[in-house]
């Protein structure tokens, strides 16, 4: 009798054992360990090329700019020769006020800056810098950094129209820290850099317009 109740004891064991589920099996095909897959590795923030010291030397610079050519507010010139002149006084007040770029040039003065009696009309009045919109711009492709602050103009005369013509200086910081106006579209013209970035660029020569500028 003893042994027939250990007998059944045993067997219900083996009955109870068998009625578990087993795991899900949660290796991949081939057995082994489950790799987990690897999360994207994310590529570290550029650190900004310009401080806020150089903003507001940015700013200062686009201030003195301003106030440089609205000197020339009132001048006449009719004759190449007159224009020629007024040019190269301009060119170097610009110069002298504030650092260009050494790729970068000022233009001759246009009809876009003079009336119907060829009066140049640079008042203070038909400009607006908005400095408060100062922006860095990262161009990736270049590898180089400007910083942009817009300003608009009110043309005169003939070319006058209803909005002021929107422009933007255009700054970039030399490798040795130097802060220069590169283009601005109205007087200075210099390397269109956005222009560069969106051209179709060799990767082994991608920093070549970034040592050439020698700017960061």
């Amino acid at each position: 009798m003893k042994k027939l109740i250990l007998l059944a004891a045993a067997f219900m064991i083996v009955l109870s054992g068998c009625s578990k589920e087993e795991p899900p099996v949660t290796n991949p095909i081939g057995g082994g360990e489950q790799v987990k897959e690897q999360e994207p590795v994310q590529e570290p923030e550029r650190e900004a090329v310009f401080r806020n010291e150089d903003i507001d030397q940015a700013k200062k610079m686009a201030q003195q700019y301003v106030a440089v050519i609205t000197e020339f507010h009132g001048r006449t010139a009719h004759t190449t020769a007159e224009l020629d002149g007024l040019h190269e006084e301009m060119s170097d007040k610009i110069k002298n006020s504030i650092a260009i770029h050494s790729q970068s040039r000022v233009t001759r003065i246009s009809g876009t800056e003079r009336n119907e009696n060829d009066i140049l009309e640079l008042s203070a009045s038909r400009f607006s810098l908005l400095t408060d919109e100062a922006t860095e711009v990262y161009y990736e492709n270049i590898n180089v950094s400007e910083l942009t602050i817009p300003m608009t103009y009110k043309i005169p005369g003939k070319y006058a129209s209803k909005e002021p013509k929107k422009y933007t200086l255009h700054f970039v910081k030399t490798n040795e820290n130097q802060v220069q106006l590169i283009r601005d579209g109205f007087f200075v013209s210099g390397t269109d850099l956005e222009e560069k970035d969106q051209e179709s660029i060799n990767p082994f020569n991608k920093d070549k317009l970034k040592n050439d500028l020698k700017i960061q």
